[in-house]
């Protein structure tokens, strides 16, 4: 009996001492030998531990406050993992207050043996302005390497009541091996919860109630004549009431895997959002915060100055006056202002909807976020006579709003009315024309917001193609391949084309240097700074290589450099919508002469893929006349959103498209009867 009670108490004795410790600063030696994932081999980092505790507590002379503790400890496996070691917290400032305190971490290394602390150092955490509203707070963990353990931790607080919560993410792009989250909430407020519907994850939530109680003194002294205290009082208070509970516990998160064509990875993340429906305080009615959009909107026009600014126009009124002269046209008074608003105005790349300078000190100094120059832009557009509103808009990078709410949106751009048509505008971007949006305000809908209170939703993606059209005449030769490349850019893929290439210098070097194993000249670029129209690039080359010159056979892929070469949607299965920037036309056109002494053996055959319900097709048309053989190839993709469940049938359409483009022509070379049998036929 002796020896099984012994065997029991080792077997809970090792239990114990190998049951993993998640208090801070108590990471285990095997946590930081850990040379891969144990779900997740391809891993670059993993969270070994994520708590977050949100409560709210009570001060006696101000009420209830927010207070959030954070604690992480992540495993960083490689170098694709370094990102991980920095952290930022972002906090609110203006109205009520956030603050962030006691943050501390260390970096754990093993060394010898034996595991080494490194403490993160109070100087090495900076903390910045991002915006007139927000602070942040940012630190990276010293003495990382591959193999060390981070662990950090902080806490922040807000002093009153908000009708929303931080979010709460769930998930991360590398797995999550413990999920601790709790949120304890007093019976006075009563708060929606929301899970992100385009998440695969759902954690499960265990809601349940407990007790809050606390007792308060208060002093109260009386004095006669002379300050001499005659009199002392005290009493007691007691504070008592239900909280709600929310809590998760999980394990195993697994990673938010990248897959291609995806507007942003984050808004597929899980996540829970937080919504204060009502309050219900001790003899007091009920208080009711659910709003309608038509609400959100216009308490966003009416709280953030929007009214009041836009009426302000004294001070660029010569301005815009001198400027539009005696143009009568609304479409060119717009085109005017808005290219003024570009001019005169830079982007402190704060985003935000508030004219956080005001727009007589954003217009005097030049510079303002995109609620400072957007607003302007709806101003001056106002004073012109033009129809023009505000419009709402979140940024991909902050998602899509899941209720009614003021902090779904973050953004701000504006909308003119002119006939029937609405032309959407971001003065905050140099490269943008009148109805082109930067990718970032290309997010799903906008909310155009007017004086009289009403609202509508507009859609921020763009509805015509955008074009790229190309043209190769090529010739060939035993010994290389010659020929000129023109290029004709419209619309979206003209802005890419800009914006990737910074300048016009730029762009013909990049162009020049763009092709390893061709040799490029006469490169030549028209309209790169007119913006609006569309870029034309043409060029010489010339190469050793391209074709493969076999016997007595010339093998040759029509399409040269200019070709789809890999499919982006290499997974078996998707569980992401596929997302494609805007509509678009991609036509190439190649015209082959075939060199002397050979005749065509073999060429590709034509062919056509439609997508259903006309959302694109695939066209590859192949003629050869005399000596001439002339490929086309054409891919138009009119919808830009495919849903998970049409991932195989996007995937074949491109498979189609690379195994055509990648056909190749044979040539055969002509024997010396041949050659004679066609100087006779020519005679």
């Amino acid at each position: 009996m002796t020896k099984y009670l012994f065997i029991l108490s080792f077997l809970i004795l090792s239990s114990t001492t190998y049951a993993q410790n998640y208090k801070f600063g108590k990471v285990s030696k095997s946590e930081v030998a850990q040379k891969q994932h144990d779900k997740d081999p391809d891993a670059n980092a993993a969270v070994l531990y994520k708590y977050q505790r949100t409560y709210y507590d009570y001060k006696q002379n101000t009420g209830f406050f927010v207070v959030t503790e954070y604690h992480e400890r992540i495993k960083i496996y490689n170098k694709d993992g370094f990102d991980w070691a920095t952290h930022h917290i972002s906090a609110y400032k203006g109205g009520y207050e956030e603050n962030v305190s006691g943050v501390r971490g260390v970096s754990y290394n093993l060394e010898n043996g034996k595991v080494e602390e490194t403490k993160l150092d109070r100087k090495d955490i900076y903390e910045k302005e991002a915006s007139k509203y927000r602070e942040l707070t940012t630190f990276t963990m010293p003495a990382v390497k591959e193999g060390t353990v981070i662990e950090y931790e902080y806490k922040k607080i807000s002093d009153r009541i908000t009708t929303s919560m931080d979010r709460i993410n769930l998930q991360y792009t590398i797995p999550i091996d413990k999920l601790n989250i709790s949120v304890t909430i007093p019976e006075y407020l009563n708060f929606g919860v929301y899970n992100n519907p385009k998440a695969a994850f759902y954690a499960k939530i265990n809601q349940g109630t407990k007790p809050f109680k606390r007792s308060f003194s208060n002093n109260q002294r009386n004095s006669s004549y002379g300050g001499k205290v005659v009199s002392h009082s005290t009493s007691n208070s007691v504070l008592d009431y239900m909280q709600n509970t929310y809590e998760i516990d999980q394990e195993d998160i697994p990673a938010l895997k990248t897959e291609s064509h995806v507007d942003y990875m984050e808004n597929y993340a899980a996540f829970l959002d937080w919504e204060l429906k009502f309050t219900k305080f001790p003899n007091s009615p009920i208080d009711n915060y659910s709003q309608t959009w038509e609400g959100v909107s216009k308490s966003i026009y009416n709280d953030s100055g929007f009214n009041t600014e836009l009426r302000n126009q004294r001070f660029f009124d010569d301005d815009i006056d001198a400027l539009l002269g005696t143009l009568t046209s609304q479409e060119q008074k717009m085109n005017k202002i808005f290219s003024f608003v570009k001019q005169k105005m830079t982007w402190n790349d704060y985003v935000g909807y508030i004219a956080e300078n005001g727009l007589r000190d954003a217009y005097e100094e030049g510079i303002g976020n995109t609620g400072d120059i957007n607003l302007l832009l709806v101003s001056m557009l106002k004073y012109a006579n033009i129809d023009a509103n505000p419009v709402l808009v979140s940024t991909v990078s902050n998602g899509t709003p899941l209720f009614p709410t003021k902090n779904g949106f973050n953004y701000l751009i504006a909308a003119a009315k002119i006939g029937d048509k609405v032309i959407l505008m971001d003065a905050s971007d140099p490269l943008a024309i009148p109805g082109e949006l930067p990718k970032r305000a290309r997010n799903w809908q906008g909310r155009l917001i007017r004086e009289d209170g009403t609202s509508e939703w507009v859609n921020l993606q763009p509805l015509y193609f955008s074009e790229n059209k190309t043209r190769l005449n090529v010739q060939l030769a035993e010994d290389g391949i010659s020929g000129k490349y023109f290029n004709n850019l419209d619309a979206l893929y003209a802005r890419n084309f800009r914006l990737n290439h910074g300048n016009l210098s730029d762009a013909t070097a990049n162009l020049e240097s763009a092709l390893s194993n061709y040799s490029i000249s006469e490169v030549k670029i028209e309209n790169f700074e007119h913006l609006g129209e569309g870029i034309h690039n043409t060029y010489e080359f010339n190469t050793q290589s391209g074709q493969d010159v076999i016997g007595d056979k010339i093998y040759v892929k029509p399409m040269l450099f200019d070709v789809t070469s890999e499919n982006p949607f290499k997974a078996e299965t998707r569980t992401l919508p596929i997302y494609f920037d805007f509509p678009m036309k991609k036509h190439h056109q190649v015209n082959m002469l075939i060199p002397e002494g050979y005749v065509v053996e073999s060429l590709p055959q034509s062919a056509m893929v439609q997508l259903k319900d006309a959302a694109g097709e695939f066209k590859y048309l192949v003629k050869h006349s005399n000596n001439v053989i002339r490929i086309e190839s054409e891919v138009n993709l009119a919808q830009t959103i495919f849903s998970a469940t049409d991932y195989e049938y996007i995937q074949k359409f491109y498979d189609n498209i690379i195994k055509k483009q990648n056909e190749s022509i044979v040539l055969k070379k002509i024997s010396a009867d041949g050659l004679e049998e066609r100087a006779d036929s020519g005679r």
